[in-house]
């Protein structure tokens, strides 16, 4: 901001431009005008930030942890970015530049002849940052919405909460635009690297194992009680079926509390029951879900943070970007715990980078997970690949899944079993 002039704010080019910068907040990604932004590139960071995750639901190209070199990129250089295999490619020109742009073209295509048509092995839902995605999320053929964060509505703001009202119409526009169809609406998700200046939060040693989640909700009431009260007004006088989930859960109590103020407030508005349910995104709650299942209406398994805590990896570390693998072996292993565990008692659904990767989707799919939460711009691609597997070849990627994992292995037996 030190560099942009004190009149006009915005940089100034022509046409959608590819933004390099050291990292970017949540927030910033939020914030990204999309006709003046096409990608961008960070040197620093990592791929399952939450940064990665806002421009992941936009469908925004992005490469991180490229490297201080992106940093030296002059102004006005004519770039392109492949998001698929994290490259960013300078100083195009002549025949390199028409290559770039014949390849762009081409997978544009093949984006649009995806049909959202096909039987799939499990529910596809969407995920969205607003109202405005619906209508490309029915499109695809998704079936209600399987995440609305929604914190990352009122990310950036640096004096003021957003109020009971302010929620309660943001909830109604997103019931109103998926009409009949269910929305679970996670509960406020602050911490880690998502941060919100107007909460005053002190800082933390590792955010990542703080006060984060429905950790920070049951400590500041005031947070919760309003986003409850919200919904709740949502399903009572809109008729929005919502479905409430709580992050960063790691005991059954830590639950009970939770929907025993739930309820509370359910009785006091005279609003209908809501489906209540967790994320399960900790080893503690991977761990012990057949307590859970005794309690909750349904599951969401998030596999970004349960791979990095897993796996002691970092999303937001640069120097582990390459290292985070959300197939290893440990975490496909815990999958099919989780799902075994809640077989015929709750759904289970997951959410997170790999429900949005064709793989990663078949791989989920195999291990017997019953929906999947995917951005919009990737549920055309994760549609497919779940429509060419069958029994045979889901069960054979379960055996993989099961004895190795490893992103790189079961990478080349999905795309070679399901033609990819």
């Amino acid at each position: 901001m030190r560099h942009l002039p004190a009149r006009d704010p915005r940089p100034q080019a022509e046409g959608p431009c590819i933004l390099i910068a050291r990292d970017l907040t949540p927030a910033d990604s939020a914030a990204l005008d999309l006709a003046e932004i096409a990608a961008f590139c960070t040197s620093a960071g990592g791929a399952t930030s939450h940064a990665v995750q806002v421009a992941y639901s936009l469908g925004i190209p992005t490469v991180v942890a490229a490297g201080d070199g992106v940093l030296s990129i002059p102004e006005g250089q004519m770039c392109a970015l492949d998001g698929d295999t994290g490259t960013l490619h300078a100083g195009l020109e002549g025949s390199d530049l028409d290559a770039a742009i014949a390849y762009r073209d081409q997978d544009r295509a093949q984006a649009c002849h995806l049909a959202a048509v096909g039987t799939t092995p499990v529910i596809l839902t969407g995920t969205v940052m607003g109202a405005s995605q619906v209508t490309e999320m029915r499109a695809a053929g998704a079936e209600g919405i399987g995440l609305f964060a929604t914190e990352l509505a009122f990310l950036g703001r640096e004096q003021r909460l957003a109020d009971e009202d302010e929620h309660y119409q943001a909830y109604r526009a997103i019931a109103r635009a998926v009409g009949e169809a269910p929305v679970t609406l996670r509960t406020l998700d602050i911490g880690g690297d998502k941060e919100m200046p107007a909460l005053g939060l002190p800082e933390e040693d590792n955010p990542f194992l703080g006060v984060r989640g429905l950790r920070l909700s049951l400590r500041r009431p005031d947070l919760f009680l309003p986003q409850l009260r919200a919904a709740y007004r949502a399903a009572r006088d809109d008729g929005a079926r919502l479905r409430l989930m709580f992050p960063m859960v790691t005991g059954v109590e830590e639950f009970t509390r939770a929907a025993q103020m739930a309820r509370e407030v359910q009785a006091e508005l005279g609003a209908p029951p809501l489906p209540l349910g967790v994320m399960v995104e900790v080893p503690a709650c991977a761990l012990a879900v057949d307590q859970f299942v005794q309690h909750v209406d349904f599951l969401s398994i998030g596999t970004n943070d349960l791979a990095q805590y897993l796996t002691a990896t970092s999303r937001t570390n640069s120097a582990l970007a390459r290292d985070f693998d959300p197939l290893h072996v440990a975490v496909t292993r815990t999958v099919q715990t989780i799902t075994a565990a809640a077989a015929g008692s709750v759904p289970v659904s997951a959410c997170g980078g790999l429900a949005g990767d064709p793989v990663g989707a078949v791989v989920l799919a195999s291990l017997g997970v019953t929906a999947l939460a995917v951005a919009v711009p990737y549920l055309p691609e994760v549609r497919d690949a779940l429509c060419r597997a069958d029994a045979s070849s889901l069960a054979t990627i379960r055996d993989q899944a099961l004895e190795t994992g490893g992103s790189r292995l079961l990478r080349s037996l999905v795309t070679s079993l399901l033609d990819l």
